[in-house]
């Protein structure tokens, strides 16, 4: 499997773009908090104004919708012509954003940028284009791939003006125009009047990056913005007690689980055995902690994906029960006896693992999961780092034990997270830590070469079986919902499961009356 990670050279301090002007004066404007602005970190696939933060400046071909199936976008239609060969058809009459016209040429040239940066696991090369004419594009991926329209929802998929750089200034067709960007600071919108579709309501928006959750929330309360992204479970009670905010919810798009390190070396090497990891799925406690830490804002879903995207499949994958007794029988089998203050020794040496979190996770949850542990005798120590960059890098180091990932399934592919992280040939840095077996990898590639998509969704939930069930390579603890804090005056806001899928279009910004 193959993942590009896009690379933005961008000074710290740098500013790009024209000036910070929208149309008229006495427009529109919405200001969102978001959260760290991942672009210069370049860490996990970071492309400007695009992926992980969608500003809705570019479009892909097919979007996601929110039950996480393919629909038309700036193809209208599209069609399997066998011999692993996709045909797409352009909509027609589309112009990106400096005047150029949508052709199949501008495909090829945007999808062979994601080629070249070794973005994706959809086995594409500079010879899987054809084109038949300027509105049809033949797609044919080096290996057989039938999963390709659902996986080309992603928005690193989308598609900019020829000649351009969407890491400096991304030029789109999308419902929104690329204004000025400040790393690590905001980046600016403004409407596309010319959009193919149906425009945007809002004249402007402006994303600002607050990487403190507690900073983001007090820009709220204080009035500097509308509405925040990610808010923080435990600050729901403050905003739904003010008459002037209110809460929003998506429905579960984010997986909450432990990644385990199966296969690294010492001193990270102890949870090769798989009966280590097994105890750690029982110890866990997922409803304490939907309801002590979560406040019900989580659903106890114990599986690699959302229940959804599998269908009538989703209960193949068991997961864990809450056995604590177990969990200790098992430790105690596999010749963990208690030792000093309660933590487990063999021959001489503490059960210790080193635990890594995304910096943006709840405390309270790893530190949940660091108690629960440790009351079977395992000592975890949590390595909190400052910044996406650092926290990437250690994972690509394989410098942990347990990884507390919040995944995402941000494509209609119900094998897009197993081909992920957990595949032999994934070149996601820190996937080779996690991989499930030569098995695993087969179930996996059989369901990138059905048909079928029911077919798919069955092997893609046998796939996670052996990840979850058998290898326990992914501990699974929660499935959560996002939530947004927002202004009373914003209407038309509607949550995406896949935040990275999300649409501002319809978003509106209601006068306040003068005091």
């Amino acid at each position: 499997m193959r993942r590009l990670a896009f690379v933005v050279a961008l000074g710290a301090a740098a500013c790009v773009g024209g000036p910070e002007r929208g149309p008229a004066a006495g427009g529109r404007e919405l200001v969102v908090g978001a959260g760290a602005d991942a672009t210069p970190s370049g860490a996990f696939q970071a492309r400007l104004g695009v992926y992980p933060l969608n500003t809705n400046v570019a479009e892909p071909l097919v979007q996601l919708t929110s039950d996480f199936h393919v629909q038309p976008l700036l193809a209208t239609r599209w069609e399997y012509r066998g011999a692993n060969t996709w045909r797409f058809f352009l909509r027609p009459g589309v112009r990106f954003h400096d005047g150029q016209v949508l052709t199949s040429r501008a495909v090829k040239e945007s999808l062979l940028q994601v080629v070249n940066a070794r973005q994706g696991y959809s086995f594409l090369d500079e010879h899987s284009f054809r084109l038949p004419n300027d509105t049809t594009v033949e797609i044919t991926p080096t290996e057989p791939n039938l999963r390709l329209p659902e996986q080309l929802v992603h928005p690193n998929y989308s598609i900019f003006a020829p000649g351009t750089n969407p890491g400096v200034r991304p030029v789109g067709t999308g419902p929104f125009r690329f204004i000025a960007y400040r790393p690590n600071d905001r980046i600016r919108v403004a409407r596309n009047d010319s959009y193919w579709g149906e425009r945007a309501i809002l004249d402007r928006i402006t994303f600002r990056f607050f990487p403190d959750a507690t900073t983001r929330v007090l820009a709220l309360t204080a009035g500097e913005v509308d509405l925040i992204v990610d808010l923080p479970r435990e600050q729901v009670g403050t905003i739904v007690r003010r008459p002037d905010l209110r809460v929003a919810r998506a429905s579960p798009g984010l997986i909450l689980a432990l990644q385990v390190n199966s296969h690294g070396r010492e001193p990270h090497g102890l949870l090769a055995d798989r009966r280590l990891r097994h105890a750690i799925g029982l110890a866990i406690d997922r409803g304490g902690l939907v309801r002590q830490v979560w406040g019900g804002e989580a659903d106890t879903v114990q599986n690699m994906t959302v229940p959804q995207v599998l269908g009538a499949f989703a209960d193949s994958v068991r997961g864990f029960p809450f056995d604590p007794r177990a969990a200790a029988d098992v430790l105690e089998r596999a010749g963990w006896t208690r030792g000093p203050a309660g933590i487990r020794v063999k021959g001489g040496r503490p059960l210790r693992l080193t635990l890594l979190a995304n910096p943006e996770t709840d405390m309270g949850t790893a530190e949940f999961v660091q108690a629960e542990l440790r009351r079977v005798g395992m000592d975890v120590t949590w390595l909190k780092l400052p910044d996406l960059g650092s926290y990437a890098a250690r994972l690509a180091r394989g410098e942990f034990d347990l990884n507390l990932s919040v995944s995402n399934q941000n494509d209609a592919n119900p094998l897009f997270l197993p081909a992920l992280i957990y595949h032999s040939r994934s070149t996601r840095p820190f996937a080779r830590w996690h991989l499930a077996g030569a098995r695993f990898d087969q179930v996996v590639d059989s369901g990138m070469r059905v048909a079928d998509p029911v077919q798919a969704r069955h092997l893609a939930a046998r796939a996670i079986h052996l990840a979850v069930d058998e290898e326990a390579v992914l501990i699974p603890i929660a499935a959560l919902y996002r939530l947004y804090g927002m202004k009373r005056t914003i209407g038309g806001f509607l949550p995406h499961p896949s935040q990275t899928n999300q649409s501002w279009s319809g978003v509106t910004v209601e006068a306040t009356a003068a005091p």
